[in-house]
């Protein structure tokens, strides 16, 4: 019976040992314990895949190209400087990128990375909140993506885009108002530019041409999805 003993107590001094060394590695790997590091959140690290033409040397003949890809849907967005890249669609799926590059002549894609943040510089509720108003980006690309597509292929029609455009404006209305009263105390160069880019967001879609016609409201919301993921990735890169 006493060496049963001795080793059901060599067996709890083992697993008080593995539990203190546990903690004692989370501790030193967050800051926040345990319970802070199995629960941690951040921002996770993505791609969005351009369908692009060029490179142009020069800006003029950048700039002619441009509008005759608005004029036929595409966003005609110029990327670069002194060799300027056109910019006709955004994607999150490379395969769609690839399928969409592969029926116009002279396209290819190019990949934008979009860096994650492990929002280390907030406490556990500025970070909650942070993670919430973090979601406009998402929110936005699908809403935008999805009227663009359904409208290229006349699965939409133009008034059930300005719907779904006035939809999600108050939706990322309702974000930005929500992170301003979850961080009213907050004065940092980090929540300040989360609430740029909300403001960004919302002035993509006050700005987007929904009165001229299917092809210009096509090119218009391209155009936007491609200012929000650069706005995005910025935002991202500052985080």
């Amino acid at each position: 019976m006493r060496v049963k003993d001795n080793g059901n107590i060599l067996c709890v001094c083992a697993v008080i040992m593995c539990v203190m060394l546990t903690l004692g590695l989370c501790l030193m790997l967050s800051g926040q314990g345990f319970i802070g590091t199995m629960m941690f959140e951040g921002v996770k690290s993505e791609s969005v895949y351009f369908v692009c033409s060029g490179p142009y040397n020069d800006v003029a003949l950048a700039r002619s190209s441009a509008e005759l890809v608005k004029n036929r849907g595409g966003a005609g967005y110029i990327l670069g400087a002194g060799n300027y890249e056109l910019v006709y669609a955004a994607y999150s799926s490379k395969a769609n990128a690839e399928s969409v590059s592969s029926g116009i002549a002279g396209t290819y894609v190019k990949q934008m990375d979009i860096k994650k943040s492990e929002l280390k510089w907030a406490d556990k509720e500025e970070k909650n909140a942070s993670l919430a108003a973090l979601e406009y980006y998402d929110i936005a690309f699908s809403t935008l993506t999805e009227c663009a597509d359904k409208l290229n292929a006349k699965q939409m029609p133009l008034a059930d885009v300005k719907v779904k455009t006035s939809i999600l404006r108050q939706q990322i209305e309702d974000i930005k108002s929500v992170y301003g009263q979850n961080t009213p105390d907050v004065i940092s160069s980090k929540t300040a530019e989360i609430k740029l880019a909300h403001m960004v967001a919302l002035a993509l879609i006050d700005n987007l041409t929904l009165n001229g016609g299917d092809a210009a409201a096509l090119s218009s919301l391209r155009y936007a999805v491609v200012q929000l993921v650069l706005s995005r990735q910025a935002l991202m890169d500052k985080i």
